[in-house]
């Protein structure tokens, strides 16, 4: 394998260095770009996707009034919030669905971004006749903190399979802004070891379950709006200059 001939492998997740592994790295080029920073085993740098943290907690109330009178989204009901791709991956359907189960609760269900699935939903919706559901195109980023600021309930959504190996970007965030998140992920995947080893992060529940789903977005819009334990996660853990200091120190040794 190729792999072998290099200085250094980077991955990040735990599934991902494993997966290294068995491909015939050494452990000792395997830099793991990690998100669980209490591990410790061979060579492993903490390098996780980052957050600009300050710039997603100063978040002016008055902005995100804005943008919700800007986006159409009406007083009164709180936002559950899916914001990224819409594609094939993520398993949308299912929010359709959960959308479906809560159309009498004063619920918004904001679906913000592009995709190739986008139409498909679009239709369900239309089909099913939701007036909960309100789709959105992809927001400038300089809007994104008042975006996820405005958020009640903020949705992860994957399809089973998908989580194992991969830690959504659009999580740090979330977590910065201090969100609640429902985050659909099987135990052993990256995303289900995050949930229990940092009770109260976020909910973690089945994927590709409209039981579970539902039940998921009842709780954490049960949960108070500011969610300190994501936030200071965040800012222990994710903060832009802090990851990169303390990787640039990692890799001078």
């Amino acid at each position: 394998s190729a792999l072998r001939n290099v200085d250094n492998v980077s991955t990040i997740s735990r599934s991902m260095m494993n997966k290294a592994r068995e491909k015939g790295v050494a452990a000792e080029k395997i830099l793991f770009f990690l998100f669980f920073p209490n591990w410790s085993e061979e060579k492993i740098l903490f390098f996780p996707n980052w957050s600009e943290v300050a710039r997603f907690q100063d978040v002016n109330d008055a902005d995100v009034t804005a943008l919700r009178q800007q986006l159409g989204l009406s007083e009164g009901k709180k936002i559950v919030l899916y914001s990224g791709n819409i594609g094939e991956k993520q398993g949308l359907e299912k929010v359709i669905d959960a959308a479906e189960r809560l159309r009498d609760r004063p619920l918004i269900f904001a679906i913000v971004g592009q995709g190739g699935g986008k139409a498909r939903l679009e239709n369900m919706a239309r089909e099913r006749g939701l007036p909960n559901i309100k789709f959105l195109p992809l927001q400038p980023y300089d809007v994104l903190p008042a975006l996820l600021k405005m958020g009640d309930c903020h949705l992860v959504v994957q399809k089973r399979g998908a989580a194992d190996a991969v830690l959504p970007s659009k999580l740090t965030n979330i977590l910065a802004v201090g969100g609640n998140a429902v985050i659909t992920a099987e135990p052993h995947t990256e995303l289900g070891q995050l949930c229990a080893r940092y009770p109260g992060i976020a909910v973690c529940v089945e994927p590709e379950s409209t039981d579970a789903l539902v039940d998921g977005i009842s709780q954490a819009l049960a949960m108070p709006k500011n969610n300190t334990t994501a936030r200071e996660y965040a800012e222990r853990t994710l903060n832009k200059e802090n990851v990169l200091r303390q990787f640039i120190a990692d890799i001078r040794g």
